[in-house]
């Protein structure tokens, strides 16, 4: 098998350096044949995704969540089958596929070329396999790419006090396909094929990522106070039945904002001056190899990709 490996080599604050002193000998004892492409900057995983889709059975991808989105969207819309080694620093996508962890559980998995077939949401401009975020989500987003020092949970957390500093709930239109229309000032929206962002914020616990169709999260705007009691309940996806927050299922959606409206797709922070965006699902696209022993994340059984 043709395995191509996109790393992005400064994903985990320094752990992929680490990760590949060890994967690469060992992957050369194995006697695997791997074309080892390393990300550049920005979109450049997007630009070496589309270059090896029609000459590899297969790629591996070694980062973040960032780098994912960004192979996925160069992969799509005729994707290979994918498999993710985590080494970023939410790495939300991982635990909700049940990818490999280290070089013998990689080798494991391909030699048994078994996974599942994902939903991904269109976003008009990119596509999204786990999460997207508007609000309050995104401005955390944006702050976690300052913070050099920490990494998963205390980066996310450390980001969303800043953001508290910076509160603004922008006057949302949102519109379902059921016809249903919320209206009004909101904290935030999340989307979610997945069911956490930011390194384990549940903001979309009950989401499944095969079924054909998105979970909204949509929590209305409040003071800090309220936001500190309700952030922690996040953590575990026990916000839902709270009062300010409103949970849908949609197949598509539109959301119109007045004013600035901040935006992230899988992590990657978008900014802030997008006035109207449309969200659909398309069914069942992305082929994601994993371990056979996944959880029940999915509507699907895991089945044969190679």
């Amino acid at each position: 098998m043709n395995l191509a490996v996109i790393v992005n080599p400064y994903a985990g604050r320094g752990r992929v350096e680490r990760f590949m002193e060890s994967f690469l000998p060992r992957a050369e004892a194995a006697g695997r044949h791997i074309e080892c492409l390393y990300t550049e900057g920005p979109g450049h995983g997007i630009e070496l995704a589309r270059s090896i889709r029609s000459t590899a059975d297969a790629v591996c991808v070694i980062g973040g969540d960032g780098t994912v989105h960004e192979v996925a969207n160069g992969l799509l819309p005729d994707p290979i089958p994918m498999v993710v080694l985590p080494c970023g620093s939410g790495d939300d996508f991982a635990r909700l596929v049940g990818c490999p962890l280290t070089p013998a559980e990689l080798f494991a998995v391909l030699d048994e070329g078994k996974g599942v077939k994902l939903d991904v949401i269109d976003c008009g401009e990119r596509f999204c396999i786990n999460t997207c975020g508007l609000g309050f989500e995104a401005q955390v987003t944006r702050n976690s790419r300052s913070i050099r020092w920490l990494k998963g949970l205390p980066l996310y957390l450390l980001a969303a006090g800043k953001a508290l500093t910076q509160l603004h709930c922008p006057h949302l239109t949102i519109r379902l396909d059921d016809g249903s229309v919320i209206e009004g000032d909101r904290l935030l929206v999340s989307i979610g094929n997945g069911v956490s962002a930011g390194g384990g914020f549940y903001l979309t616990p009950d989401a499944v990522p095969d079924d054909g169709l998105m979970d909204l999260c949509v929590v209305e705007k409040m003071g800090r106070g309220r936001i500190l009691r309700l952030l922690p309940l996040s953590l575990k996806g026990a916000h839902t039945g709270c009062p300010e927050v409103d949970m849908r299922r949609t197949r598509k959606l539109t959301i119109e904002a007045r004013g600035p409206l901040h935006v992230h797709i899988d992590g990657e922070y978008l900014g802030d001056d997008r006035r109207s965006m449309t969200f659909s699902v398309i069914d069942r696209i992305l082929p994601v190899l994993c371990k056979s022993d996944v959880p029940g994340r999915f509507k699907q059984p895991v089945q044969q990709l190679l």
